[in-house]
């Protein structure tokens, strides 16, 4: 009699699984809800391979949380190729997020709603991440090219930002009814009244 063959799923597979899976959970149930066999039962990933990737759930929201915003810098930096103007590269940004809040609405979740510093206390608040550091950049070069108008730089990047985001929020809580791409126009022309010169 043979032996059976057993099922063999790729490691990375395996692995890309349980990051999508574990982030799932994060943004439904909060992270201090969320245990090692609710992700094994959720993904159908043993206990034994989680553990052979991750030393523990704090390691693995580690790199969800890593993977999140590395994805989130990699896609803007498409977007920001032949972005010529600094309000190209503001609305590559706008642009960039809605597309995520219809695509990916759990990744656009897990960066606006999961307080990372409660289990991550050295990581920074997302505002202060590289995709938000690089809005802030932009908007200093706008204020000293004269295109954006002179003030405290924080309050112009929650002016532009905060336009973007809340649209966001509540698309992703089904008040705002219509994609976002839709109404895109007239959202990030709104967000750059708020800023430009």
């Amino acid at each position: 009699m043979a032996a059976e063959k057993k099922r063999q799923i790729a490691p990375n597979v395996k692995m890309a699984k349980v990051l999508k899976v574990a982030r799932e959970l994060f943004v439904e149930k909060g992270y201090y809800n969320v245990s090692i066999p609710a992700i094994v039962k959720a993904s159908g990933v043993s206990t034994g391979a989680i553990y052979s990737y991750f030393a523990n759930k704090e390691t693995l929201a580690r790199r969800i949380h890593e993977d999140t915003l590395a994805d989130f810098q990699e896609m803007f930096n498409e977007r920001l190729v032949g972005a010529a103007t600094i309000q190209d590269k503001l609305k590559a940004f706008a642009e960039l997020c809605f597309d995520i809040a219809e695509s990916d609405p759990v990744m656009m979740e897990y960066m606006l709603y999961m307080k990372h510093t409660e289990f991550m206390t050295d990581t920074s608040p997302i505002c202060f991440t590289e995709p938000f550091k690089l809005v802030r950049n932009y908007i200093e070069q706008g204020m000293n090219e004269g295109i954006i108008r002179k003030q405290d730089l924080f309050v112009a990047a929650i002016c532009y930002t905060g336009v973007v985001l809340r649209a966001v929020e509540l698309r992703l809580l089904c008040v705002v009814n219509r994609p976002l791409q839709e109404i895109s126009d007239d959202l990030v022309a709104n967000a750059w009244a708020a800023i430009k010169a």
